[in-house]
């Protein structure tokens, strides 16, 4: 009995590895890196259902979350928290936005910054803009 509970569990180990490595290969071939993490229950529970809610996948609400977390944005080192500042002195970007906040797109939309999309259920910086201009959306890589 033994035997096989063994045999059993190291087939698991090896389905695991194959479909871990299909995953990794997968993110190799979209030039990303894997992460992957053990979680309770519970909390993937509450994740799916979450990403369903917003109608994202989970692993952009998962990586929009460690963006976020994290700040990441390519390319840079840091930022001043000077939010929409351009890197020639510190003058406004975005000289019509008279405020800053935080949102949850629930659309997607194109950063006014890099102009890549961010996704629905990102996080973004809306930049309120004076009477007659255009609002500012500012990606979750550009917001700082």
């Amino acid at each position: 009995m033994q035997k096989l509970a063994d045999e059993m569990r190291e087939l698991g180990r090896k389905q695991a590895t194959m479909m871990r490595d299909k995953a990794r290969e997968r993110a190799m071939r979209r030039k990303e890196e894997y992460l992957g993490a053990r979680v309770p229950r519970e909390l993937k529970e509450a994740v799916i259902a979450h990403a369903s809610k917003l109608g994202i996948p989970v692993s952009i609400l998962i990586r929009n979350i460690l963006e976020e977390a994290f700040q990441v944005k390519e390319g840079a080192g840091g930022h001043d928290g000077t939010v929409g500042a351009n890197d020639a002195g510190g003058e406004p970007q975005f000289p019509q936005v008279i405020g800053w906040e935080e949102i949850r797109l629930n659309r997607a939309m194109k950063c006014a910054a890099c102009g890549s999309e961010a996704a629905r259920g990102s996080m973004a910086m809306l930049g309120l803009a004076g009477p007659g201009e255009d609002h500012v959306i500012l990606c979750g890589k550009c917001k700082y």
